[in-house]
């Protein structure tokens, strides 16, 4: 990436933390009418309160939270920045699961609402774990059973780290460590053949917002590799296997990238556009030409985490928007899932907007987002050559 492309990342990265974590006070509430009225003219950063949510208008799933904090579909990113940063910024399939299971799973950092699909995910995983073991316990070893437990718990520890080449690779290196390489590696290739044959994606079938969650980050590592589609359907895969959620999310993966590269908003909304299958063109073409205000379009599409509903919402509010803050506004103004919305609508407005000004993110937001000092270093690791 050049210079300008280096700065569009790292504020594309810091606008959707910041969009997310600014949307939490009010996510999930389905009155556009209650919104407006406990805060008529500053919804951002609000402390979560079940009061506001009195009398049916929405869902109250954040009582653990604090101003500042990220919703679930921040905490989604997160996982993917940390990562990137922990992989020298590329992404790797394996590295990713086993990172998501361990901040989502037992025992893991996040506290806090767990959705469906992310719940549905961890549950695959485990029962995965649980096939590939099972698969494993079948492999006979004729060698010393200290040597075989060695090479077991070395091989099982790999598989969350590596994949393809590269495993088969790591498992030859420590095979050549043991007393007996031959019969190591023999065992450990095996072991590696009998985990291969369950690893699939453990996404939910799902085509909601979280989706999309973890593409900033993803799309901004990967901006200039040919394989970013790939990359891209894996990454969504592994949260949402379903073929509409790859649809969307590949809709959101050109959005991001030709933010990225600085093309006109016209023409930005275009190239992603054209990424969808024929039903979604349609869809998004429809929002794209209505010509009310973003909460109207947002109540005609769906306030609800579907993608159907929540993309078309985002990308016309990015179609009018003059700056982060009013994007940002209008996005929570607007109701239902605006966290899910704020994701992607954060990111390309930070690439757009950039920091401070008139337009760009506000300083003041930026520091009311909790662990920012983590996520300023994640993004150091996670893009080590451009230096973000």
């Amino acid at each position: 990436m050049n210079l300008k492309q280096q700065t569009r990342a790292r504020n594309c990265i810091l606008g959707a933390f910041v969009a997310d974590a600014a949307t939490l006070g009010f996510h999930w509430v389905y009155s556009q009418r209650r919104i407006k009225e406990l805060a008529p003219d500053k919804p951002e950063f609000r402390q979560p309160d079940e009061k506001d949510y009195t009398g049916g208008v929405g869902y109250f799933a954040h009582a653990t939270k604090r101003v500042g904090d990220l919703s679930q579909y921040g905490e989604q990113m997160l996982v993917m920045l940390r990562s990137l940063a922990e992989t020298g910024g590329r992404y790797e399939k394996a590295h990713y699961t086993e990172e998501f299971r361990r901040h989502f799973g037992y025992g893991g950092e996040f506290v806090g609402y767990i959705d469906r699909p992310t719940r549905q995910t961890l549950d695959r995983i485990y029962h995965n774990e649980t096939v590939a073991l099972e698969a494993v316990d079948a492999i006979p070893y004729d060698g010393d059973s200290k040597d075989q437990h060695s090479m077991l718990t070395k091989v099982l520890a790999a598989v969350k780290q590596h994949e393809g080449r590269g495993l088969r690779d790591r498992v030859e290196w420590y095979a050549d460590a043991m007393p007996d390489p031959a019969l190591s590696r023999a065992y450990g290739l095996a072991l590696v053949d009998a985990l291969a044959a369950s690893d699939e994606f453990p996404g939910a079938v799902d085509e909601q917002l979280p989706a999309i969650s973890k593409l900033p980050p993803l799309v901004a590592c990967h901006i200039d590799d040919p394989e970013l589609a790939a990359v891209s359907e894996s990454a969504i895969r592994v949260t949402n296997n379903a073929p509409r959620a790859v649809d969307f999310g590949q809709i959101c993966t050109e959005l991001l990238r030709s933010s990225l590269q600085g093309m006109p908003m016209e023409s930005t909304l275009e190239t992603a556009v054209a990424a969808g299958s024929d039903p979604t063109r349609e869809v998004l073409n429809r929002a794209l030409g209505c010509t009310v205000s973003v909460r109207e379009v947002t109540k005609e599409f769906g306030l609800h985490c579907d993608l159907g509903a929540g993309v078309p919402s985002l990308m016309y509010n990015l179609q009018t928007a003059s700056s982060f803050t009013e994007a940002i506004r209008r996005n929570i103004y607007a109701g239902g899932d605006n966290c899910g919305r704020a994701i992607v609508l954060g990111a390309v407005c930070g690439a757009n907007f950039g920091i401070g000004g008139c337009n760009g993110i506000p300083n003041e937001w930026l520091s009311h987002v909790a662990r920012l000092d983590q996520i300023e270093s994640l993004l150091a690791a996670a893009y080590p050559r451009t230096q973000l």
